[in-house]
């Protein structure tokens, strides 16, 4: 293992727990000084931030070696079996309401956190695949091709109640926007990106993304602004871990 590379691993981690350098330090009872010179490669963090990291459940070995995930993932079958069912959530797409699940347990998917969409203002996403964040779930609910989902963590408020900040959904690639229509997706314009429920309007040649939460407006595109939307996919599941 290389410091240098060490302490870029530690600046991703950092970014991924949305952390500023003096958070992390107070948090972790080290030094500015001493978490500047990890980060910069110039020494290998301390056995005592390591241990307090552990103990935060971050994979230290991820953050030596760079092999793994950031974080300690447990054993399938006593931590899925024990939190996911209390946890995770099917979503009807509709409503934003929640469906019983039926769980088979003997085949998994591993998806990558591919980074933090808006549930807000539309915001580009920046790209934390890099971050080997993942999230392991059961096959039988991701019906069809596997590829054809993706997992993102949710930024922002606009979906409450029914979605949280810092929820991870799991989004269903479609292009067919009648699919879409009334159903909670992931959108993209020139602008950016945001977790909304569509409403397509024909006649006005208009998209109207509604949040859930009404102290969010609501946002259309339109011809007249000179955007153009393109739909990434469908909410197909939600997962809530505390």
């Amino acid at each position: 293992m290389a410091a240098p590379e060490v302490g870029q691993r530690l600046a991703m981690l950092m970014k991924s727990m949305k952390l500023k350098n003096y958070q992390f330090a107070k948090k972790y009872g080290i030094s500015a000084a001493s978490l500047s010179r990890y980060k910069a490669g110039e020494r290998y963090p301390d056995p005592e931030l390591l241990l307090k990291l552990s103990e935060s459940e971050v994979n230290v070995n991820w953050l030596l070696t760079g092999k793994g995930t950031t974080r300690i993932v447990q054993d399938f079958d006593g931590w899925m079996k024990e939190r996911l069912e209390e946890k995770l959530k099917v979503v009807d797409s509709k409503t934003g309401l929640i469906q019983a699940p039926t769980i088979d347990y003997t085949r998994t998917v591993n998806l990558t956190i591919i980074g933090d969409i808006s549930a807000g203002p539309r915001e580009h996403i920046i790209d934390c695949r890099d971050l080997g964040e993942n999230i392991e779930l059961p096959r039988s609910l991701l019906p069809g091709q596997t590829d054809k989902y993706m997992a993102f963590r949710v930024n922002g408020h606009s979906m409450e109640p029914n979605i949280l900040h810092e929820d991870i959904v799991v989004i269903k690639q479609e292009l067919d926007w009648e699919i879409a229509n009334e159903k909670v997706c992931a959108i993209r314009a020139d602008d950016g990106v945001t977790l909304k429920k569509v409403e397509l309007d024909p006649t006005n040649r208009r998209i109207i993304l509604q949040p859930f939460n009404l102290d969010y407006k609501v946002q259309i595109i339109d011809s007249d602004q000179g955007l153009e939307a393109f739909l990434i996919g469908v909410l197909s599941l939600q997962v809530r871990l505390f």
